[in-house]
């Protein structure tokens, strides 16, 4: 099996960084002696934004790093510096919100008698969801096979 991996989102640039500015640089144009106190917090607020989303998408963009990886013994989501093991992993299910990425819920083996949920979401990751969410059960099916086929 081969390593698939998936880059950051470009459609987060618009969202998440270009309107942002565009709305503070509006704001700044605006602002007299008289509106600034008002103006201010949307104005920090819409920074904040965009320098979350520079840090979370634009970063890995740059140094042309993966957002997703899927090899043979596990899923590695740069984004969150998350790492599941294929092995560990009891069950997979998602959720959809519209107008946002899938949420994909991994419920992995922990110890002692309760399982730990990890979810990784598809919105920073360039790609079609379905085709990410179906990447990643076929990677768990045929590591689950192949681990069955061993004990077998």
């Amino acid at each position: 099996m081969s390593v698939i991996t998936y880059k950051c989102s470009k459609a987060l640039w618009l969202v998440g960084i270009i309107i942002p500015i565009a709305i503070t640089f509006t704001c700044i144009a605006d602002i007299d002696n008289y509106n600034y106190l008002r103006v201010l917090p949307a104005m920090v607020i819409l920074t904040a934004v965009a320098v979350y989303y520079c840090k979370q998408c634009f970063t890995y963009d740059l140094k042309d790093k993966a957002a997703l990886l899927l090899d043979n013994e596990k899923l590695i989501y740069y984004i969150d510096h998350t790492v599941i093991y294929w092995a560990d992993i009891m069950d997979i299910s998602y959720g959809k919100v519209r107008g946002q990425g899938l949420s994909i819920f991994f419920t992995i083996k922990s110890e002692g008698i309760r399982n730990s949920n990890i979810c990784i979401s598809t919105d920073l990751v360039e790609g079609d969801d379905w085709a990410i969410y179906n990447d990643i059960i076929e990677r768990y099916v045929k590591v689950k096979n192949k681990q069955f086929a061993l004990i077998s």
